[in-house]
Formats: structure tokens, C-alpha cells, sequence
């Protein structure tokens, strides 16, 4: 059991330094393009504007084309979980009524 914690420790690790040094080189890369289109048409808001246009429809259209059903699927698997806790609660109901006749039947004898 303790291999098991030790193991997931160390994979998380290196998942969290490539995700930081991913966001820092995207990060850096968009200040570049915006840098650079700023030279190219002389204004760094146009560019900033422009830059910020482009990632906005990219996250739009990531969202209509893979996000969106995404989401829709975890709707759907939470409604089934919620469906059947709620027939389970309702079972639990129906057998501790059960029970509990029984023993009141079994008391008033």
C-alpha cells in the first residue's frame, strides 16, 4: 500500500513541472506575437486586440466543437448516478418500513 502513495507521488511531480513550464512557453509565445505584430502594424493595442480576438474564437470554437458534448456527458452520467441514489434511498425506505413492521409485529405478540 505505501509502494502505491510513493509511486503516485512521484508521476505527479513531473506532471506539475511540465504543466508550469507548458503555461510559462505559451505564455511567453503569445507575448512574442503580440510583440511582434505590434512592430508590424506600429500600434500594441491593435495587436493586443487582434491576438486576444484570435485566442477568444479558438476557445470558442474549442468549446462548440469538443467542450460542449464534453460537458453534456458528464450531465448525463451525473444524472444517472443521481437516479440511482435516489432508487437506492427509496429501497432503503421501503426495507426499513419492511423491517420495522416486522418487528412491531413481532413485539406485539
Amino acid at each position: 500500500m505505501e509502494e502505491r502513495r510513493t509511486e503516485s507521488r512521484g508521476h505527479l511531480a513531473p506532471l506539475i513541472y511540465f504543466a508550469a513550464t507548458a503555461t510559462t512557453a505559451a505564455i511567453l509565445l503569445v507575448t512574442a506575437l503580440v510583440a511582434w505584430l505590434a512592430e508590424m502594424i506600429g500600434s500594441v493595442r491593435w495587436a493586443t486586440l487582434i491576438v486576444a480576438g484570435f485566442f477568444l474564437f479558438v476557445a470558442w470554437l474549442i468549446y462548440v466543437l469538443a467542450v460542449r458534448h464534453a460537458i453534456n456527458h458528464f450531465r448525463n452520467r451525473l444524472d444517472t448516478i443521481y437516479e440511482v441514489a435516489y432508487a437506492v434511498q427509496n429501497g432503503y425506505k421501503v426495507a426499513f418500513d419492511v423491517v420495522r413492521g416486522l418487528l412491531e409485529q413481532i413485539m406485539h405478540r
